[in-house]
């Protein structure tokens, strides 16, 4: 009675092995899956760009670059006296 006792726990033990690294294998599948379809994004061409086609060359005139941005100051840092050494 005693080898099939042993015998049933052994083959419990071997199945939750399995089953265990069954799922630890999905999972590393899924994760080959995931970096394969990364990398195959980067083998692709990059399209053309045509600035007269995006949705910001409405807001540019023809034939003009953007302005450039300028920065606000904030007050507290327009209102401070210069820093002198000495």
């Amino acid at each position: 009675m005693a080898a099939t006792i042993t015998t049933s726990n052994v083959q419990e033990n071997l199945a939750r092995q399995l089953s265990d690294s069954v799922e630890r294998l999905q999972k590393q599948v899924e994760k080959v899956e995931f970096w394969a379809s990364a990398l195959s994004g980067f083998t692709r061409p990059v399209a053309d760009y045509e600035p007269e086609t995006t949705a910001v060359a409405r807001y540019l005139k023809p034939g003009r670059p953007a302005r450039k941005k300028y920065r606000r100051r904030s007050k507290a840092t327009s209102d401070k006296p210069a820093l002198t050494g000495g």
